[in-house]
């Protein structure tokens, strides 16, 4: 309890906005012995973050380069760099988990320059418009009326830019989730309380396929 008190604070504000938090867990494949945690979370646009684990002795055990939102995709969900060091300090293995994309055109980064290019809707499809007449504008719009440029407008905010991905907007970058089936990405744009747009993307083309979107039932 003495050496804890010697910790610094859980959660620090760096002067440009970066956050670094601190915590501590008991490892169990260590005799439940207690090893610490600083996360480094660079303010946006940055859509990356960095983790790393130490051992009781102070000594980095772990160093991971995480995406800030989601990959529905295993064993390494939001993990894409990792750097596993001995208790001496000693690097010994990385591991590059990037390679799930290593058979297609589009990867991960490439992925994501495209979403903050592309816009969030460029036509609204018949399936769409009774959707979004119903769940988005609640009917107090013409359905006939309903166009990508007046769900952008409806929108728009310091969230939301009217691309996929807006990310400069903290809420954006944290929310996005992302996966790869073979040659198609799929991306989830979460806009609580207004709901959701999923999208399917050719990984080899970057051709948006499809753009469909969800009502939300959350509270």
């Amino acid at each position: 309890m003495e050496d804890e008190k010697k910790l610094p604070p859980k959660k620090e504000v760096l002067s440009d906005g970066t956050i670094i938090e601190y915590s501590f867990w008991d490892n169990k494949d260590d005799g439940n012995k207690k090893y610490y945690t600083k996360t480094v979370i660079s303010p946006p646009p940055a859509l990356f973050k960095k983790v790393k684990d130490f051992y009781p002795s102070g000594t980095i055990q772990k160093e991971s380069e995480v995406f800030m939102g989601e990959m529905m995709m295993e064993p390494f969900y939001n993990n894409l760099i990792v750097k596993d060091y001995d208790q001496k300090g000693y690097l010994v293995k990385t591991t590059d988990y990037t390679d799930f994309a290593k058979n297609v055109k589009i990867k991960l980064n490439d992925l994501l320059e495209l979403l903050q290019k592309e816009p969030m809707i460029r036509e609204v499809n018949e399936s769409n418009k009774e959707n979004l007449y119903v769940n988005f504008f609640n009917k107090e719009v013409e359905k006939d009326k309903i166009t990508a440029e007046k769900v952008i407008d409806e929108l728009k905010s310091n969230d939301c830019n009217g691309k996929i991905l807006n990310a400069h907007s903290d809420v954006e970058r944290r929310s996005l989730k992302i996966s790869l089936d073979k040659d198609i990405w799929s991306v989830t744009k979460d806009m609580y309380p207004g709901g959701f747009w999923d999208y399917k993307i050719n990984a080899n083309t970057g051709k948006v396929l499809s753009v469909d979107y969800r009502a939300d039932s959350r509270p």
